[in-house]
């Protein structure tokens, strides 16, 4: 038995609180001596702007580091509970502490036990986060206390058929005249929650695609993947490193691999944000159903967006493969989260069909439900404010998505994946994970033909005029139909690059940064 922690001048950290899952039962109580490791988050030593700030990234981080005086704190309140104080990082804001699981009942009030889904099995907990009031103001979150997943990969694969051959990224590219560019100078974040990334097979694809191999960087974050033979996600990564490898091959491109819980999701974004590799654009393929984050969590990820935005770093998520509903099968209609978050750029899918010189022939609305190939994601948010950039739109909440994609995997992208025996396969893929990487890559050559940081994308795309979109009136998501202008299937729908440049090119620079 636990000995419950003393509750005497604790506070509890705001929206920790974790209901019991229904579709998961308690199958054993946690080993007291099971060793636990979690990421502290702390706050900023200045408020994060809202906007682009355009500033030097050395200054900005400098400016909104940890303080010392809270990194001081909780070492201390660490020691006071046995914890080992790991890591520290004053300019991710976070420390890792490390104790078994009595010590983090003990310092965090948490009720930990072990769950079964029919997924998988976890550590969860129910109910609240506490901490002693020393330390409740410095501390923003604490995550790793659960580690079941969080997120899946929003990726689809479909047969390839001398009627359904599908795609090449260039093929993509050419249909949305994306500009030239190899992105030489730019730097790309790919974040990944499992699997593994093959070299080999990357050279391959680059090999056959006629472009340059200039292999990834892997930095393994909170230990990597939990499963690295698991072939979903190498899938995902190989697709995501195939899709900005063809595109920007001579980019600075950078693939984080952590574990599939909240805690490793934070913590690849927060380390592809402030790591050597100074990114520039962030790719992610990754995500769930809002109702799966505790308000925490939302607030972190969130925190980390906003950070981005500040930053200039632009940040692509997929919007998800379930419709409308995002795969809850409640009669409601679901938005995925990290989407619906208002510091990202959301991609929702399309089905693109084009003509025999290349150019689009026609668009429609992701949507091959019926025949269990999926759909885009799309709608609006239940727990994020619409951002700024959408304050025209007669909507209550955070819109869903921003922009879109080709996505269907019957007219999606020829890609090579790892079989697991050293060989590989050609796969139709689709799914709005193909179409996060598909922009973040298209961001790189605009920065690159830019000459200078893009500042605010996310403001930069409603600021566009309508002839920077192909806009999609046709089709729907099961829940919301396609429409002139912008709608919750496809945002303002797929992008033309070029166009897109010549409207980032006449932007006043004041507009960048405001």
């Amino acid at each position: 038995m636990f000995i419950e922690p003393t509750r005497s001048n604790r506070v509890t950290i705001p929206g920790s609180e974790k209901a019991a899952d229904p579709h998961a039962k308690v199958i054993a109580g946690v080993d007291p001596g099971e060793r636990i490791a979690v990421t502290v988050r702390l706050r900023p030593d200045q408020a994060i702007p809202d906007g682009y700030a355009g500033r030097p990234r050395d200054e900005f981080e400098a400016e909104h580091s940890a303080r010392a005086a809270d990194i001081t704190a909780v070492g201390a309140f660490a020691h006071d509970y046995g914890l080992d104080v790991g890591g520290i990082d004053a300019v991710q804001r976070t420390m890792t502490l490390g104790g078994t699981a009595a010590q983090m009942h003990d310092a965090f009030g948490a009720e930990l036990a072990q769950f079964r889904s029919a997924d998988e099995t976890y550590r969860g907990r129910v109910g609240a986060i506490s901490v002693p009031g020393s330390v409740a103001d410095a501390i923003t979150s604490v995550t790793g206390l659960d580690d079941g997943a969080v997120s899946t990969s929003h990726r689809v694969t479909a047969q390839a058929t001398p009627a359904t051959p599908g795609y090449t990224p260039l093929d993509v590219a050419r249909a949305y005249k994306f500009p030239a560019g190899d992105g030489t100078g730019e730097h790309i974040g790919v974040i990944s929650l499992g699997g593994r990334y093959d070299d080999r097979v990357q050279a391959a694809y680059q090999k056959a695609m006629g472009v340059p191999h200039v292999a990834f960087n892997v930095v393994d974050v909170d230990g990597g993947a939990d499963r690295p033979t698991d072939a979903g996600p190498t899938g995902e990564n190989m697709l995501d490193a195939e899709m900005i490898g063809t595109l920007v091959p001579n980019a600075d491109k950078t693939l984080y691999i952590a574990p599939n819980t909240d805690r490793g999701f934070l913590d690849a974004i927060s380390t592809a944000l402030h790591d050597k590799h100074q990114n520039d654009v962030l790719s992610i393929s990754w995500g769930g159903p809002e109702e799966r984050f505790t308000p925490q969590a939302v607030r972190a990820f969130n925190e980390l967006f906003k950070e981005a935005r500040a930053m200039g770093v632009s940040v692509f998520a997929a919007a998800g493969d379930n419709g409308a509903t995002d795969g809850i099968p409640d009669g409601n209609l679901h938005v995925d989260f990290p989407s619906s978050s208002p510091g990202v750029i959301a991609n929702g899918g399309t089905k693109l069909t084009t003509s025999p010189d290349g150019s689009i022939a026609k668009e429609t609305v992701w949507n091959e439900l019926r025949h269990k190939q999926g759909a885009t994601g799309g709608g609006i948010s239940g727990i994020n404010k619409k951002p700024p950039v959408q304050a025209q739109l007669p909507i209550a909440g955070r819109g869903v998505p921003d922009i879109a994609g080709d996505a269907d995997p019957t007219t999606g992208f020829r890609m090579l994946v790892p079989t697991g025996d050293g060989k590989a396969s050609l796969e139709l893929v689709g799914g709005t994970s193909a179409v996060a990487p598909l922009y973040a890559a298209l961001a790189a050559r605009l920065e690159q033909n830019l000459g200078h940081p893009i500042g605010d994308l996310q403001k930069a795309i409603y600021a566009a005029p309508n002839d920077a979109f192909h806009d999609i009136t046709t089709g729907n998501n099961g829940g919301y139909k396609a429409q002139r202008g912008w709608d919750a299937a496809t945002g303002r729908g797929s992008v033309d690059g070029s166009a897109l440049l010549t409207s980032l090119e006449h932007r006043p620079p004041a507009d960048a940064i405001g």
